[in-house]
């Protein structure tokens, strides 16, 4: 047992779930410095009745200090970075594939295995020898179709992925460099789809849509962004989302009811206006404005640099975007594994540690809302102790 390992993976959980060195070294029934030792990987021996302890004060199998998650090992991951670090993308790899291993786990619990909800057939793909604006305003335009969307604004833009491709999604506490993640464990055929908490609602909703994209075109398992530079791939990205949460027909038909001006004349307060309407951010509309030909690129640079709560202020819909912002910043844990979690809590198979890590709460803040609705463990059941094969096992030893 490679014990510079088993200190790594014990110091990873520890962080997981919250807890500094000295908390969970009081819970381990151990002492600070030990813990130390042991995480440094500076023991020369760690007993089973230490990781014994340690599991049961982390909240997991010992199997995952000793032998490592095999989720972490296969998972595909592709971030869309902002320049990140890289200890901000281990940071943000962590808190994602920490997600899709508890799925992984609760299966091995026993309990009710809820796979992901596999779509019928597919939408077919543009042709590659297409310009990439093209592509990307055919295969938006080609989900909306598969909807039924028309040309009118998405609600929620999470909740149209799921219904597409039957995937989980996500708002997870990424660090501010990592926009979107797309995970994907390819054994259990589970993709995650998460995005960062922030006080951008439609920056969430952008890159929502973004990473639908990339899994639609089936490079979500790549890394788009290297030393600055934007690939292909992460372009295309980008036209698809602005496609889809603003379509071409939708802002024709908005301007057309608007009566607004003719070409080169839009206000920045129509834009604001429209930007609204399709809840995307301003530069957003601006870019597909232009792409359309509605505006040239001198008067994008002109209307170029409010943000979406300056507007917001300016015309009219101020305390409507804050209750926006603080929804954006709140943790939205998968419907489907939540749901898997909650059951398994009640079922006394996990500790409340998993539930918070997945809602983005603290332990105790967890406990008290399931307490409030009626979610209460199930009392452990007795362990019996089976004396045939302990007297057999005593009879070799004697032997």
């Amino acid at each position: 047992m490679d014990l510079v390992l088993v200190g790594e993976r014990i110091r990873r959980e520890r962080e997981r779930a919250g807890l500094n060195q000295r908390e969970l070294a009081t819970r381990a029934q151990l002492s600070q410095p030990t813990l130390t030792r042991i995480e440094n990987g500076a023991r020369s021996n760690v007993t089973l009745v230490e990781l014994d302890r340690l599991a049961v004060a982390l909240d997991i199998p010992v199997r995952l200090l000793t032998s490592g998650d095999p989720v972490r090992q296969r998972v595909q991951i592709a971030a869309r970075i902002n320049e990140a670090v890289e200890v901000e993308r281990e940071e943000a790899l962590r808190r994602t594939l920490g997600v899709l291993e508890l799925d992984a786990r609760l299966d091995k619990l026993g309990t009710q295995a809820t796979q992901q909800r596999k779509p019928e057939g597919c939408l077919p793909l543009p042709d590659e020898d297409l310009p990439r604006e093209q592509q990307a305003r055919e295969l938006a335009h080609q989900v909306r179709a598969a909807l039924n969307l028309g040309c009118a604004p998405i609600a929620d833009v999470d909740e149209l992925i799921e219904q597409l491709t039957g995937v989980d999604t996500a708002v997870l506490n990424l660090p501010k460099t990592a926009d979107g993640f797309t995970a994907t464990d390819p054994v259990r055929e589970t993709t995650l789809i998460a995005v960062r908490v922030c006080d951008v609602p439609e920056r969430q909703r952008f890159s929502f849509a973004h990473e639908l994209g990339h899994l639609l075109w089936s490079d979500g398992a790549q890394v788009h962004e290297l030393d600055g530079a934007r690939t292909s791939g992460e372009k295309r990205a980008d036209a698809f989302a602005r496609h889809l949460l603003a379509p071409e027909e939708g802002i024709k038909a908005w301007l057309s009811s608007e009566r607004s001006p003719a070409k080169g004349g839009i206000s920045e307060r129509t834009a604001a206006l429209l930007a609204r309407h399709f809840r995307v951010s301003f530069p957003v509309i601006l870019i597909q404005l232009e792409s359309m030909g509605m505006i040239t690129a001198e008067r994008k640079k002109e209307l170029w640099g409010p943000t979406g709560a300056q507007l917001a202020q300016r015309y009219g819909w101020g305390p409507a975007y804050e209750q926006e912002q603080e929804a954006a910043q709140a943790v939205r844990a998968p419907r489907r594994i939540l749901e898997r979690a909650v059951e398994a809590y009640r079922q006394n198979l996990i500790g409340v540690r998993a539930l918070a890590m997945l809602e983005g709460r603290k332990p105790e803040e967890a406990e008290e809302k399931l307490r409030e609705a009626g979610i209460i463990p199930n009392p452990p059941r007795p362990k019996r102790a089976n004396l045939s094969r302990l007297v057999a096992r005593g009879r070799a030893k004697d032997e």
